[in-house]
């Protein structure tokens, strides 16, 4: 059994493997023995977002209006949300969770209009203006030449 098959094992049963001492005190990786799991598994489930981001981009069906990353821009999902970075000028877009939400939902092919109704499923929004902000983010990305369609 290879690496990637014990990590999809691990990642499908929750069952992951670390040493940590079996007192209360902090293990070798200043980590509670109850709390090693789920340190582990946030670790996992970070590198996975961080990973799946970039090929969402490469997946995704183009059709006719369907927008995607410009030529010389890379994604990257950070702790704070993701980044945007256009590699010719090396401009550097910082994005907060909400705004990389928006951009994924580009990546994994929703038009302008249908980005709204995917963020409201996840987002709170008594003030009704999730959609609104979504679109503008949109724009604001355009005139950057940051998307293109």
């Amino acid at each position: 059994m290879g690496y990637a098959d014990l990590i999809r094992r691990a990642w499908r049963t929750g069952r992951f493997a670390a040493s940590v001492r079996s007192s209360g005190k902090k293990g070798a990786a200043g980590v509670r023995p109850g709390e090693s799991r789920g340190s582990i598994r946030g670790e996992m489930e970070e590198i996975v977002r961080r990973e799946s981001a970039d090929a969402l981009g490469f997946l995704a069906p183009r059709g006719e209006g369907i927008m995607k990353l410009a030529p010389f821009v890379k994604f990257r999902e950070e702790k704070f949300g993701a980044v945007l970075f256009e590699t010719r000028s090396e401009k550097v877009f910082t994005l907060n969770p909400t705004a990389a939400d928006v951009v994924r939902e580009l990546l994994a092919g929703a038009s302008e209009g249908e980005i709204g109704e995917r963020l409201k499923g996840r987002y709170s929004d008594p003030s009704g203006r999730l959609a609104d902000e979504a679109k503008a983010l949109v724009r604001q990305l355009r005139d950057k030449g940051l998307i293109a369609d």
